[in-house]
């Protein structure tokens, strides 16, 4: 079980015991309360049983919440610690994200772009950290969803060093407008965060949470 799992199921356990607790000597004082008065009452002039009734209810009430809390917070853990578990699986598959710097160690990096209209031009460059260009080519004009994926050689045809790259695209219409055009990027998710509520994951040069992942990979 992870640490932060176990701690959160803890600290619930804990403040339920703790609230269980201090209803329990509120009881107990209210039923000593109510002895000692019930003993040295007038047996002509009894009191009014009407009030203790109703704390006696307020009490039972309390308590039923109590309970329903201790089963609300330990199922809430629960959910956590399987959400945890269904994570842990995502690691070492790919995943798409929205995203344009990816991770170059020898074999590229993939890319998607989405045109929202028709181009007239459309140039793909590929920037190292520095934002120096390493690559560039023409690319699709249609509109729509087009793969990119560059097999990590520079404009010399060598390959270019590990690192951090960057997929800038140049699109142009027919008066020369910029275009707006939407980049992800597909690679490996390599490692999972769940120190808080929401968990984040590595993938490539990015952080991300789970709503971020546009699709899910998964390699055999």
């Amino acid at each position: 079980m992870p640490i932060e799992a176990a701690n959160a199921l803890t600290e619930s356990q804990s403040r339920a015991a703790t609230a269980g607790k201090n209803l329990t000597n509120d009881f107990s004082d209210f039923l000593t309360l109510l002895t000692t008065q019930l003993q040295h009452q007038d047996p002509l002039d009894p009191m009014d049983s009407g009030e203790f009734t109703s704390q006696l209810v307020a009490f039972a009430g309390v308590e039923q919440q109590i309970q329903t809390n201790q089963n609300l917070e330990q199922l809430a853990v629960l959910s956590q610690l399987n959400n945890i578990g269904n994570i842990a699986g995502y690691l070492g598959n790919e995943a798409l994200i929205e995203a344009a710097f990816g991770d170059h160690d020898t074999d590229g990096v993939k890319w998607q772009y989405s045109n929202l209209d028709s181009a007239d031009k459309l140039q793909i460059q590929v920037l190292d950290e520095d934002g120096t260009l390493v690559y560039e080519i023409a690319g699709e004009t249609g509109i729509g969803l087009h793969d990119f994926n560059w097999d990590g050689l520079d404009n010399s045809g060598q390959l270019a060093a590990p690192g951090n790259y960057q997929l800038s695209i140049d699109a142009l219409d027919s008066e020369g407008n910029t275009l707006t055009t939407g980049i992800a990027v597909q690679e490996t998710i390599t490692a999972v965060n769940t120190a808080s509520t929401i968990p984040t994951f590595t993938i490539g040069p990015n952080t991300v949470e789970q709503t971020d992942i546009l699709s899910l990979i998964r390699n055999p």
